[in-house]
């Protein structure tokens, strides 16, 4: 038998940036034979959740790439840092490169 509630869980795990629980509850759904679901709803069930679970895990994947790619625009135009003192005049400042990709 399939347990549903497992999947939720797994979904859950997602939404609250659990990853290494949410992998672990799919892995040994993964171990789990299909074939066993006992009745068309239950199949449906199972769908229905994999199917949110897919989608938030593409949403949460472009998400992240976005944020990466912002820092790295963030990052690359503070390196080029223009302020002005007090009678006006044009400051520019230079800041050390850092790495980015800690995600």
């Amino acid at each position: 038998m399939i347990d549903i509630a497992k999947l939720r869980d797994a979904r859950l795990a997602l939404q609250a940036g659990r990853f290494d629980l949410a992998e672990e509850i799919l892995a040994k759904f993964r171990e789990t034979d299909l074939r066993h679901a006992r009745s068309p709803l239950e199949k449906r069930q199972i769908s229905d959740e994999l199917g949110q679970i897919r989608s938030l895990s593409a949403a949460m994947r472009d998400g992240l790439a976005l944020a990466r790619e912002r820092i790295r625009q963030i990052l690359g135009a503070s390196r080029r840092l223009e302020t002005y003192d007090r009678a006006g005049s044009r400051q520019v400042g230079a800041t050390a490169p850092s790495e980015v990709g800690r995600f």
